[in-house]
């Protein structure tokens, strides 16, 4: 009989954005000559991020690891979080 392994469950978190989803995210760091990364909404997609409008501002949730790379975005950015 096979031993069935337990998973722990990916712990989800969110953030509060202080933008629209259209807000483009521009790389504001000098060494990246301004890379564009697309619109908040583009990037949350492609990293799998789920955003909903609250009436605080955009909010976005997903596993630590996934939102801790859109974070990353929105840091380097100057989009404001929190």
């Amino acid at each position: 009989m096979p031993i069935k392994t337990i998973k722990p469950k990916a712990e989800e978190l969110s953030i509060i954005i202080r933008g629209k989803r259209s807000t483009k995210l521009i790389d504001r760091r000098i060494s990246t000559n301004g890379i564009n990364f697309g619109t908040v909404e583009e990037v949350a997609k492609n990293l799998g991020v789920t955003i909903s409008d609250t009436d605080r501002g955009l909010k976005a949730f997903a596993p630590k690891t996934r939102l801790q790379l859109f974070v990353e975005k929105l840091h380097f950015s100057g989009i404001r979080y929190s």
